[in-house]
This record gives structure tokens, sequence and C-alpha cells, in this order.
């Protein structure tokens, strides 16, 4: 039988408990999470409000973006973003970063972005029937692109037919 040495040095927590967790695999999320947080002050408020980083693996960090558009907007000041991104994070974390479609506002924008406009041609029934075929839908994302596209075709045709009426 041979007895543990005794740790002479006290050792901080975070060191004991990073120790731990990268002997169970879990190492790499926590490095990925400490990284999303540092998001928003490596790109400022405007790209972060269209923004939300994915994951991160083997160095590539992949960020969600609301649109095509930033996607495009976003290739070009990648390497600006890069370069603040390793600064703040204080070593050389990321090799490079890919943006995607796919993420969802959240708030008020999202809202916004659904919600009938005011001079809206919708009748009641009209929103009933759009509401009646989106809220069975489980994927929100999906149900808010089809509320926009029902909500603008149905005023397309209403336009249309109040034009025929003149």
């Amino acid at each position: 039988m041979s007895r543990r040495k005794r740790q002479t040095k006290l050792q901080p927590i975070g060191e004991v408990l990073f120790s731990v967790l990268k002997k169970r695999g879990m190492a790499s999320k926590i490095e990925e999470n400490i990284l999303f947080k540092l998001w928003p002050k490596a790109v400022g408020p405007q790209i972060a409000s269209k923004t939300k980083p994915d994951s991160f693996k083997n160095g590539i960090l992949f960020v969600k973006t609301v649109s095509s558009v930033w996607v495009q907007q976003l290739h070009f000041v990648r390497q600006d973003i890069l370069d603040k991104f390793n600064q703040l994070s204080g070593k050389q974390t990321i090799k490079e970063i890919r943006f995607l479609v796919g993420h969802r506002m959240v708030g008020e924008a999202v809202e916004h972005a659904v919600s009938p406009s005011k001079n809206s041609l919708l009748k009641k029934r009209d929103n009933d029937m759009i509401a009646a075929c989106t809220d069975s839908l489980a994927d929100q994302e999906l149900a808010d692109v089809l509320k926009r596209v029902m909500h603008l075709e149905i005023s397309r045709r209403r336009q249309m037919e109040n034009a025929k009426a003149r």
C-alpha cells in the first residue's frame, strides 16, 4: 500500500475544478463559454445585437447572424474582429471566424419584424388564420418567417382587391 503525497502548497479552487473538468472532457465547454462572454466586448453593441456565437471547434469560432447581408458585411471585418477577440482573450485562441445565417433576434426587434404594420389591410379573421397556422409549429424561427410571409401575401392581395374596386 502506498500513501499519497500530501500537497504542501494550496491550489486555487479554480485550478482544481478546471483539472477535474478537463479529465472528464468538459474543459473545452468552459473555454467556449468564456469566449462567448467576450463576444459583445469584441464586436460592440450593434454587431452583438445581430449576431451570436454558436460553437467553437478546432480554433474556429462559428457565429450565427440574422441575415445573409450581415454575413457578407461581417466577412469584410472578420480579421479586425479576430484580432480584437484574441487581444481580449489574452491568447491566440481563435484562428478563424465563420459567419452563418440563423440567429434569431430577441425582444422588441423580433416583434417589430413579425407584427403587422399600423396601416395593415389584414382583417381579424386573417390574423386568426395566420395564428392558427403557425401556433402549432415547434420551430419558433420557422413560425416567425411563416407569419411574415403570410402577412405580406394577404396584404398584397388586399391591396390588389382595393385597386380593382376603385
